[in-house]
């Protein structure tokens, strides 16, 4: 079983949902991200496509699996996060500004046996989700 999440990645015109299925509690979600910067293009360029497909490239299963895009056919996020009901987190990655991507975590959170809500628990730089998440910030 793995702490599962969905990765909205946005910007001005669209938003690209990805589904991971591992390790994806914020002390793996951030390393995620990072791997993600070898394959896109250099901030300020930043288009929610673009780094999608890069997050797929570097974060994806070399056996195949694991990660992938969720299919486009919801109307809105809310319809696809009801979809994705078993995720345990989701964030949306945007641009914060030329030198850094804007992170915000939601954890699910249950009501009760068949209700929950989704929680946002942080919103942060990339840089403060290293320093805070990263592997130095455990090692402390």
């Amino acid at each position: 079983m793995g702490t599962r999440a969905i990765y909205i990645f946005e910007d001005e015109h669209e938003e690209v949902h990805v589904y991971k299925h591992y390790d994806n509690y914020p002390q793996g979600a951030v390393d995620f991200i990072e791997n993600a910067k070898e394959f896109a293009w250099g901030l300020p360029r930043f288009e929610a496509d673009e780094f999608a497909a890069a997050f797929v490239a570097a974060n994806k299963n070399r056996k195949g699996g694991e990660v992938r895009l969720v299919n486009a056919r919801f109307k809105d996020r809310e319809e696809m996060l009801e979809a994705n009901h078993w995720c345990d987190y989701h964030y949306v990655i945007s641009k914060h500004n030329s030198q850094d991507l804007w992170i915000e975590i939601y954890d699910r959170q249950h009501v009760d046996k068949y209700t929950y809500d989704w929680v946002l628990m942080d919103e942060l730089t990339h840089t403060e989700m290293k320093e805070k998440y990263g592997e130095r910030a455990i090692a402390i």
